[in-house]
């Protein structure tokens, strides 16, 4: 019996319904732009940036902080409750439940020390501040497990600073459903590098190596395979990784290096050096054809998705329920307290 039979069965199982979502990844991240660009905000010079998120969340910004760098913008991305700084122009929330404690906090600063500011949500806490005092709020797809969320978000954070002029995003849509296309269930193992990647790792140990220009896509590869499998894996960047835990790498390891087109020469030998030492089977390359670097973050976030499915698909785990997160949230007083102080805030007390 084949490793995918019951995919191929279509049978009505979480991984099938998982499948389902991520098939509308271009449709999500294209209705994400259009919502983000048409947002309005009253920031009039905007040169500082402060992003708060978590999790999905906390890449987007990391995604978003990229691309804005390299323009010079200065930006910064908080995942905790604290602040170090109140002297920015513009914050950006990105949460999709809207009631992630680290980023509901910071927010609620922002907004009482006069800094402009958007959120990306589909409701929650987030929706009821926008409301009172009147942030712009960029709604984002609310049916899905926020992981699946990513494109939606991804999009409108985009979208948001399109809107406000600070980057340009313009994408082939037809090339990245092609490559969508082609790591679908539907294609078989021998045309589908994200299958044969989860057959794999499905039994060892993923260890993730990505530099600069990727390290976002290896942080997601690694986040995904977490919450969608259940699989334990771990994420280095390169070349730093070869530095520290390249002496402890367990025989079971099986190295992913996400590599770009634009890599450095001085990469390229380092890791074929890394093959010679430890063995070219055990190091699996994931590079993808690209115009610009948001396109290349883009495939590779697809990529990332569709390896986590199959993976979680062999390994029987249901990758839609996150049991022990959801477990967690309802154990830490933290959220509580920050939800009832958002209640006291938009009641006037």
């Amino acid at each position: 019996m084949s490793a995918w039979s019951e995919l191929d069965a279509g049978s009505n199982d979480p991984q099938r319904k998982a499948f389902k979502i991520i098939a509308d990844y271009i449709r999500d991240f294209r209705r994400g732009l259009e919502d983000g660009r048409s947002t309005r905000i009253s920031a009039k010079q905007v040169e500082r940036i402060i992003f708060l998120g978590i999790g999905g969340s906390g890449i987007i910004c990391d995604v978003a902080s990229k691309i804005l760098s390299r323009g010079g913008v200065k930006t910064a991305v908080q995942r905790s409750y604290g602040l170090k700084s109140l002297d920015w122009d513009l914050a950006i929330a990105v949460s999709h439940s809207g009631n992630t404690a680290e980023t509901i906090k910071p927010a609620m600063r922002l907004i009482d020390a006069g800094v402009p500011c958007i959120f990306v949500t589909s409701g929650g806490a987030l929706m009821k501040l926008g409301e009172k005092y009147g942030v712009p709020v960029v709604p984002v797809r609310g049916d899905v497990p926020p992981r699946y969320a990513f494109p939606s978000m991804l999009g409108a954070t985009l979208g948001v600073l399109e809107s406000l002029g600070l980057i340009k995003i313009d994408l082939d849509y037809r090339a990245l459903e092609y490559h969508r296309a082609g790591l679908s269930e539907v294609v078989p193992s021998e045309n589908n590098p994200a299958k044969r990647l989860a057959e794999r790792i499905a039994s060892s140990l993923p260890v993730i190596y990505a530099y600069e220009d990727v390290r976002e896509a290896g942080y997601r590869l690694k986040c995904q395979l977490n919450e969608n499998a259940k699989m334990y894996c771990c994420y280095a960047e390169f070349p730093e990784a070869l530095h520290n835990d390249l002496e402890a790498l367990p025989d079971n390891a099986i190295i992913i290096v996400l590599r770009s087109i634009k890599e450095l020469p001085e990469i390229s030998r380092t890791i074929e050096a890394l093959s010679a030492l430890i063995g070219g089977e055990k190091i699996i390359s994931v590079k993808v054809d690209a115009r610009d670097e948001v396109e290349e973050l883009l495939k590779l976030f697809i990529f990332a998705d569709y390896v986590s499915l199959y993976a979680a698909t062999l390994r029987g785990a249901d990758p839609l329920s996150v049991p022990r997160m959801s477990e967690l949230k309802k154990l830490n007083p933290v959220y509580g307290e920050v939800l009832g102080e958002v209640e006291r805030k938009i009641a006037g007390s």
